[in-house]
């Protein structure tokens, strides 16, 4: 079992930037506005989703190797993912009809127990829009990024059943398994796409047995870490070689692994950056609170003018929310052993 400490990994700065990413590629989308579509140009959402989830692999092994049981590895996950995702979910459901275009009683109808109820479930899939809100944007969807919420769900149920997997067969064999029906999945799903024009298959794509590709490249090198950092250097190159080339020719059965190792030489072997947990993890703030932020600005057709003094006020918006968030409503629900509380435990002790 490996453990990290708050000393030598960059995993709190790459997810911090993965949602900082991901937020500028929304208001690229969201606001249509030509003096911001150079952020969509330079900036892939889909690169820092995807990373994302190898992050996940990589921890969420990890946090399932290292807990006594499974009923406290599961209740650690809640307790992590459920107060925050809750809260922008009610928030949102409750606030947003003091802009919607209906009544009380139209509002409160039952659209918006759907919207409700199916969102707290994380079926954001079956309905994304609240009554007469945000119907004036290019996009009504209240939270369009919420989606992969249901995913990482997904990686939690699906964690021990591949551990106890590992233990009845080779471990090195499950995961090449998983990994080569992962890449299957999703690229069958594209083809149909192409074939037929549903984007119902890339809907498809994007739920878990093509994700799956991803979380089990972290978990790869989660559990082959001691070998990775002994070739980081080989294997560094070669991945950004082999990366490049799956890009440029569309060779989807590399991507996955290669973007892991990227993004776990910049967490585990690349030099410390400095403690980004220490103020807590602001990260999840950040991605579950930034799409309805960026469509209320828009709703006030904020960006129509003075974009130079709208596009900063929007960003401390946003990090203002994921503060408030982080302290009011996701650290509380942590245990005392959580790696946040720790560290601040550790530096108020110096």
């Amino acid at each position: 079992m490996k453990h990290l400490s708050t000393n030598q990994n960059n995993f709190d700065l790459i997810r911090f930037i993965l949602a900082f990413i991901v937020f500028l590629y929304h208001v690229s989308v969201l606001t249509q506005h030509p003096g911001l579509s150079v952020i969509g140009k330079y900036l892939s959402a889909e690169i820092a989703v995807d990373s994302f989830f190898i992050v996940s692999g990589f921890l969420i092994f990890m946090s399932f190797e290292n807990t006594l049981s499974i009923q406290k590895y599961f209740l650690k996950r809640l307790r992590r993912i459920l107060p925050g995702y809750l809260a922008v979910i009610l928030i949102c459901s409750l606030g947003l009809f003091f802009i919607s275009t209906y009544t009380f009683e139209d509002y409160f109808s039952f659209d918006w127990i759907k919207y409700t109820i199916v969102n707290a479930f994380t079926l954001n899939f079956i309905q994304h829009n609240l009554p007469g809100v945000f119907e004036g944007n290019y996009l009504s969807a209240v939270n369009g990024a919420l989606w992969t919420i249901k995913v990482e769900v997904m990686f939690y149920l699906v964690v021990p059943v591949i551990v106890i997997l590992f233990s009845k067969i080779n471990k090195l064999a499950v995961m090449v398994i998983i990994y080569i029906s992962a890449i299957a999945y999703s690229i069958g799903m594209i083809y149909l796409e192409g074939r037929t024009g549903n984007d119902l298959y890339l809907i498809l794509e994007r739920q878990i047995p093509g994700q799956l590709a991803f979380f089990i490249s972290g978990a790869f090198l989660y559990y082959y870490l001691d070998e990775f950092r002994r070739h980081s250097k080989l294997i560094l190159i070669s991945g950004v070689i082999l990366f490049i080339f799956s890009k440029m020719t569309g060779f989807y059965f590399l991507y996955p692994a290669t973007l892991a190792i990227l993004v776990i030489y910049s967490a585990m072997v690349l030099r410390y950056l400095g403690n980004w947990g220490k103020f807590g993890d602001f990260s999840f703030g950040i991605y579950i609170w930034h799409f309805p932020v960026i469509q209320v600005f828009v709703h006030f057709r904020l960006f129509e003018s003075h974009l130079y003094f709208v596009f900063p006020s929007l960003i401390l918006t946003v990090f203002i929310i994921s503060y408030l968030s982080w302290h009011l409503i996701e650290k509380p629900f942590l245990s005392h052993h959580s790696h946040y509380r720790e560290v601040e435990v550790s530096e108020a002790g110096h």
